[in-house]
């Protein structure tokens, strides 16, 4: 008897505590930290530098466009939260999401051992490899990439980057200049204080078709093979597999496909971007 009192009264508190829980709409189940800070804010916040186009770049009116921008923008639709943008330097990325100042990274990031012993990765969502842009009286004689490996040839190229390992990688003689961004890399190349610069593919045509005018052109040939991922911190499975699913789902669709028939073979968006050396001063 006392046994089926006390099991008795556990049963009427246990109901109590439901009770009250749903009363005040308290989740009775919990994501990582990730998925909890996103639906206490109401909201996704991506981290990108927003000077890599066709990924991540600035319009002239100041909005952040490209693919990586369409596909979180997508994302943040689906999980029914707002979007915010933040943009940091490439180098600072990684370091930014490991600090919870964002929740996500999207840059056309490659997947590397070494980045993915710091974060997660989802993905792959795309492929991509280095090549150079450069002075069309360069890229003219070159036939294979490692005519690149000449002494005194100057190639911008941003730090501990997948281009800055093949600089260093395959061609010992150039004289690497690093900057902060692609952008600077950029204003140095129409200058002329550089040769030219190693970046990935899509970038690199992207430009040639902006500066079209200026002499400078692709060399054709892909330096290396690169899979893009996703940048998310290593500690919410929930996020994690929120994210695969979604990209899975946006390819099983074709949206992905879409997405990137639009920012990778149509130019007609190239014309919202500003001429670099313009805002070189501010």
């Amino acid at each position: 008897m006392i046994f089926n009192h006390t099991r008795g009264m556990r049963l009427t508190l246990g109901c109590l505590v439901a009770a009250v829980v749903l009363s005040l709409n308290v989740p009775l189940s919990h994501g990582g930290k990730v998925i909890d800070r996103i639906r206490f804010n109401g909201e996704l916040v991506l981290g990108t530098p927003g000077d890599f186009p066709p990924f991540s770049v600035t319009s002239t009116q100041g909005e952040l466009i490209g693919f990586d921008i369409s596909l979180a923008r997508e994302l943040a639709r689906k999980m029914e939260v707002n979007l915010r943008i933040k943009r940091f330097p490439f180098s600072e990325l990684i370091e930014e999401l490991l600090k919870g100042n964002v929740d996500l990274i999207m840059t056309g990031m490659s997947i590397t051992p070494r980045r993915n012993m710091e974060i997660a990765f989802v993905g792959p969502y795309g492929t991509s490899g280095q090549t150079f842009f450069g002075r069309e009286e360069i890229t003219e004689t070159l036939s294979d990439p490692l005519d690149l490996n000449q002494d005194g040839l100057k190639i911008g190229v941003l730090k501990n980057t997948t281009a800055d390992k093949t600089v260093r990688t395959l061609f010992p003689k150039v004289v690497p200049v690093y900057s902060e961004s692609l952008d600077q890399a950029m204003i140095m190349l129409l200058e002329g204080k550089i040769d030219g610069l190693i970046s990935d593919y899509p970038f690199c045509k992207v430009a040639q078709f902006r500066y079209k005018d200026e002499g400078l052109r692709v060399f054709e040939k892909i330096l290396t093979f690169e899979q893009l991922g996703i940048g998310v911190p290593p500690d919410d499975f929930l996020f994690v597999n929120l994210l695969q699913n979604y990209i899975n789902n946006m390819a099983g669709s074709g949206a992905i496909q879409t997405m990137q028939e639009y920012w990778f073979k149509n130019s007609g968006w190239i014309k919202q971007l500003p001429d670099l050396r313009i805002l070189k001063n501010f």
